[in-house]
């Protein structure tokens, strides 16, 4: 939790290609953590276009309660997605709707996802199935030589996404995707 600068990469895989993932990362040490069920609420700020700004103001609401509320900055230059990430736990979600109602922000757009947390080498591999987008793998590391052995160790390379979940899902949306 605080505020840091988040960087990580996007992987588009078929959700059958899962449990080969899963298996190689336990063969390489990585200790599997925790699933979850997410669902990832964005927010249309009153007075400001965030997505021209490529911003985000999310809420993250965990299946077994709790949630984080997350500020994402622009994307910085560079070969993987690098943004400033503000970030605070949350015991109580609704409280937080309706902070945020109050305050003139409205929810866009919501993402349910399941995922899947490993762990190791100093980087945190997430296996995300995405409702009515498919499956994808997420590395996040604190720099990107560690994301890109992982890459690499997992052969997804080729397969980079610069998208977020919430780009694509508009997209789908419009009907462009």
């Amino acid at each position: 939790m605080g505020r840091g600068v988040e960087i990580e990469s996007k992987y588009r895989i078929e959700c059958g290609e899962i449990e080969t993932i899963e298996a190689v990362l336990r063969g390489a040490g990585f200790t599997f953590e925790q699933e979850s069920l997410e669902v990832d609420i964005y927010y249309r700020h009153p007075c400001r276009d965030m997505l021209s700004r490529d911003e985000a103001l999310r809420l993250r609401v965990y299946s077994g309660g709790g949630g984080k509320l997350t500020y994402k900055g622009p994307r910085m230059e560079g070969g993987f997605k690098a943004r400033e990430e503000i970030e605070i736990s949350l015991s109580s979600v609704e409280e937080a709707r309706l902070l945020l109602a109050r305050l003139g922000f409205e929810e866009a757009l919501a993402v349910r996802k399941r995922r899947r947390y490993y762990r190791g080498r100093g980087v945190i591999v997430t296996l995300d199935s995405v409702e009515s987008l498919g499956c994808f793998v997420e590395i996040e590391a604190g720099e990107p030589e560690s994301i890109e052995r992982v890459e690499s160790m997992l052969g997804l390379r080729d397969r980079r996404v610069s998208e977020t979940y919430a780009e694509m899902a508009l997209k789908k949306l419009r009907g462009e995707g």
